[in-house]
């Protein structure tokens, strides 16, 4: 009779930068940990409307996520100021699916491994085509989700972030804040970074919800805003798509092998 699933806690921010395989074969090698609970996230505030030029981001936005039906989501973190990675594994990039009603289901890929979990249940794979059960609670997705960092990142320096007008981001009406001048001149002079900083969010005028956003050192190699573009980047960036769309499901596996005895 094969041993009960792994019970694997994932924390916030030191566990989204491990590399998913190793969390995968750790489920499977029936591997144990604990770890401490999210930080607390700031009260979220209730925000003005914001189209005002120089209005101040708020802070507790990333609440609003929860409040959507379903949303798809990429983001990625990568490196640390002068090139330095750290040694937990580094970057890091993932994509996936939420479903908060009427059931929470979520559907996470990185490049190594995937996660689901729908209601009570919960699975891991290596592959996407063999999974494995999982304790659903103690995988603790939501911590993987782009909220979390949008609280480390942004609601950090909320203060800094001030509006400059009004634009539609990934089909979503939005308030585009940007970082001013005083929270640049913090980074200037990092050792060993040329690429330069950026610090852009755009926050959905209907439910006050981040959408997308980038903060921190993104080369120009590719000309696109991730944090993977140069070994010199160093930063967070994510973006929330196909909101509350009909077609973000997610599905249980039908290929579920018993874990090694």
């Amino acid at each position: 009779m094969p041993p009960p699933p792994a019970r694997l806690r994932l924390e916030p921010r030191a566990t989204r930068r491990l590399f998913g395989v190793a969390l995968a074969l750790l489920l499977i090698a029936g591997a144990c940990g604990n770890s401490a609970a999210p930080a607390h996230s700031p009260t979220p505030r209730p925000s003005g409307s914001g189209a005002d030029s120089g209005a101040t981001l708020n802070a507790g936005l990333a609440a609003g996520l929860a409040k959507l039906t379903s949303y798809k989501f990429t983001e990625s973190n990568a490196g640390a100021p002068g090139g330095a990675m750290p040694s937990n594994g580094g970057s890091y990039s993932l994509s996936g699916t939420v479903v908060n009603s009427p059931v929470v289901s979520i559907w996470i890929k990185e490049s190594a491994a995937q996660f689901m979990v729908i209601g009570s249940d919960g699975w891991t794979s290596v592959d996407g085509m063999n999974w494995s059960t999982a304790d659903s609670g103690d995988l603790s997705l939501g911590d993987l989700l782009p909220a979390g960092e949008y609280v480390t990142w942004f609601d950090a320096k909320a203060s800094y972030f001030t509006a400059v007008g009004e634009e539609l981001k990934n089909n979503v009406p939005c308030i585009h804040y940007q970082g001013n001048s005083a929270l640049s001149s913090i980074y200037v002079g990092v050792s060993g970074v040329s690429a330069p900083f950026r610090a852009d969010v755009w926050i959905a005028k209907d439910g006050n919800y981040p959408v997308s956003g980038a903060y921190g050192f993104y080369a120009a190699a590719t000309g696109s805003a991730t944090a993977t573009d140069s070994a010199t980047s160093w930063g967070f960036s994510f973006d929330i798509t196909d909101v509350n769309s009909a077609a973000n499901t997610v599905a249980a596996p039908v290929n579920v092998v018993a874990f090694p005895t």
